[in-house]
């Protein structure tokens, strides 16, 4: 599915990419003897490198976006096999993407920070709930050292429905700063934003009356109404949320290496109770709309929040030594459950000629291009390779 016609796209998503800032859409390069970037070559390595391994996932989608606008997607297989009801992978299927959860997360964050006029080292203790304990060192933290995982928390990235729920997030303030507090990818780190954000919220103009947030129900439906309120509604996604499609129709996870052809894939209910760190389900046609609305306009954060997010890699994935064209910020997505069956996906943007894109699949085991086998590595590939001699 090459060049689509866009406004046929655009009736059939929902949503209005272009409405964003539009730019010249030609070859870019510092000059005239640089190299150019060549989209079809983008798109054929995407397709190539995803596949390098003879082992397709079960289904996969890429949305390239450029200046705002879409350039370039495809999807491939099954959100479900045969063993399982066989549904066809689409760009309007939904699937749980993840910690790529993160990303959307920060922005509401910096949103909210500018709306206080506070900044990314302010402390977060103010905002957390009066009947926690706040153990060693929780005073001290900032929502810089939460948004850049170098809190020092005491959590794991495993048994979620615990570490990640309300409770767990109240024994992990409890227990406080007992690690080093440099990088340390913790899932906990961003889960506090579940409770943190309504209290951020709390008394703003656009706020509801009330906000309690001494208790978790409360506290994950007034992130989620946050969330859809001041990131997917204003760029007319409605009805994002952390919770699936009905069983029978949802994406299912797999592993493309199981043994039995005919296994069943894995379902993922609600994520709501330990949401913030991970569990949206969109399509991917959404995502890229979030993508290009960030990246191209001020509807969902200023440009100077934006900056600072940047600046810090607040919700995105860390520096990566195959950044040739700039800089490059991405966050991965993966889930796995103990037989390996589980989601992979992966936004990039590229500022420097203005693209982004988003692969994302409801498989684990994939065999890619590149030697340590990460999806993040592998788009930067794809894209480092797509630059042409003129």
């Amino acid at each position: 599915m090459k060049k689509l016609l866009l406004f046929t796209l655009i009736l059939s998503s929902g949503f209005i990419l272009n409405s964003c800032k539009e730019k010249d859409n030609g070859p870019k390069s510092l000059a005239s003897n640089q190299p150019v970037f060549n989209m079809d070559l983008f798109e054929q390595n995407i397709i190539d490198y995803v596949n390098a391994g003879g082992d397709q996932p079960i289904g996969w989608a890429y949305v390239i976006t450029q200046n705002g606008l879409l350039e370039r997607f495809d999807a491939f297989g099954d959100a479900r096999t045969s063993a399982d009801g066989q549904i066809d992978f689409s760009l309007s299927k939904e699937i749980n993407v993840a910690s790529i959860s993160k990303f959307y997360t920060a922005i509401a964050v910096l949103q909210l920070l500018e709306a206080r006029n506070l900044d990314i080292d302010s402390k977060i203790a103010p905002w957390l709930p009066n009947s926690w304990v706040k153990g060693p060192g929780v005073n001290d933290l900032s929502f810089k050292d939460l948004l850049k995982h170098e809190s020092g928390l005491n959590s794991i990235n495993s048994n979620f429905d615990s570490t990640l729920s309300y409770s767990g997030l109240e024994s992990c303030i409890e227990d406080g700063v007992v690690n080093p507090k440099t990088r340390l990818y913790l899932n906990v780190n961003f889960a506090l934003f579940r409770v943190l954000i309504p209290s951020l919220w709390d008394g703003l103009d656009d706020a509801p009356e009330t906000i309690d947030i001494e208790s978790s129900p409360n506290t994950q439906i007034m992130y989620l109404w946050y969330m859809q309120q001041h990131i997917f509604s204003p760029i007319g996604l409605q009805f994002v949320n952390c919770s699936p499609e009905d069983r029978q129709e949802a994406t299912l996870y797999y592993n493309v290496n199981d043994d039995n052809i005919n296994a069943n894939g894995s379902y993922y209910g609600s994520w709501s109770h330990m949401s913030g760190g991970g569990g949206y389900f969109m399509t991917p046609l959404e995502m890229a709309a979030v993508n290009a609305y960030y990246e191209h306009t001020e509807i969902i954060l200023s440009d100077e929040m934006k900056a600072v997010m940047k600046e810090h890699r607040m919700g995105f994935d860390t520096q990566s030594s195959r950044e040739e064209h700039g800089s490059y910020y991405g966050k991965n997505g993966s889930i796995a459950n103990g037989a390996n069956q589980g989601v992979l996906g992966q936004i990039v943007l590229f500022p420097f000629n203005d693209v982004e894109i988003v692969v994302i699949m409801n498989t684990q085991g994939v065999t890619l291009n590149v030697s340590n086998n990460f999806i993040g590595s592998m788009i930067y590939e794809a894209y480092n390779d797509a630059w042409e001699e003129p």
